[in-house]
């Protein structure tokens, strides 16, 4: 595949949240640097297959809506993830395919209709000097969220879009299925009637949530003893609790060590569905 570096995007709004992201960075956990990388990984795939691009290319994560993009040169774009009201030079307009958009067009997520975050996806892949491996944000780099003004650039490729999906399918968002989950390392340190409890209750995203974890809000729970455990090892779908008997669930950009009970772990499908919540959404646990 032929491709060019160019300059593709340019950022009119980043909305809520805009960024180029990857899988994340890997083999630097002992150093205390998270993995990182897009909230829901099913999407950034099928949006790279939509453009015939490997699975592991760059993606535009867009949370929120309101983003507004200039095109700056021509390439062929698709759009997964939440379902969502584009519009293409004010008109609305399908991504769900990939198509061609030219210099002077604008793009804009004008409302989300289901699930939170939007998903781009250009043919070669975006382009960003990589910090240990990954062009994913982290504190401290040029690798952060996109500002107005700022010029986003891609590896684009000539060649055109694959129109065979094979048995890749879009993330169906559900914001009310339950959440799949196994019992995490500290579990028996709930009383019995919590463990129930667990399984039963409802409980809803707070305000405080962000890319490191969703806080959740619920009737506390209680453990059978208040010893403090050792720090140990965290990793996102770590679902902890938090000294107040609440809940705390770890997203992509969270710390790799905890001295939390980790009480629950939820699996790579369900941190997809998890990322397209919202504060004031809710979730329910179902143990496997």
């Amino acid at each position: 595949m032929s491709s060019v570096k160019l300059p593709v995007f340019k950022i009119i709004r980043p909305g809520i949240f805009c960024a180029v992201q990857d899988f994340g960075r890997f083999g630097f956990r002992h150093l205390g640097v998270s993995c990182s990388g897009v909230s829901d990984r099913q999407s950034m795939i099928y949006a790279n297959f939509l453009v015939n691009n490997r699975p592991d290319k760059p993606v535009l994560e867009v949370f929120g809506q309101k983003c507004e993009i200039e095109i700056l040169n021509p390439v062929n774009i698709a759009v997964s993830g939440a379902t969502a009201q584009i519009l293409l030079d004010g008109i609305i307009s399908d991504f769900s395919v990939a198509r061609c958009v030219v210099p002077g067009q604008k793009l804009k997520i004008e409302k989300l209709i289901n699930g939170a975050i939007s998903y781009i996806a250009v043919s070669g892949g975006f382009e960003a000097e990589p910090v240990m491996g990954s062009v994913s944000t982290l504190t401290g780099t040029h690798l952060r969220p996109l500002l107005k003004n700022e010029v986003v650039f891609a590896a684009i490729s000539e060649d055109l879009p694959s129109k065979n999906l094979g048995h890749l399918k879009p993330l169906n968002i559900d914001i009310n299925s339950q959440i799949n989950v196994q019992k995490g390392p500290e579990f028996d340190m709930l009383d019995e009637n919590s463990k129930i409890r667990l399984f039963e209750d409802v409980y809803r995203i707070t305000k405080n949530s962000n890319r490191m974890g969703y806080r959740l809000d619920g009737n506390p729970l209680q453990r059978i003893n208040l010893n403090d455990i050792l720090t140990s090892a965290v990793a996102p779908g770590v679902v902890q609790l938090l000294p107040d008997g609440q809940l705390i669930l770890l997203m992509r950009d969270c710390q790799t060590t905890g001295g939390y009970p980790r009480i629950l772990i939820c699996g790579e499908s369900d941190i997809n569905q998890i990322a397209h919540r919202s504060p004031g959404d809710t979730i329910r646990f179902k143990l496997q």
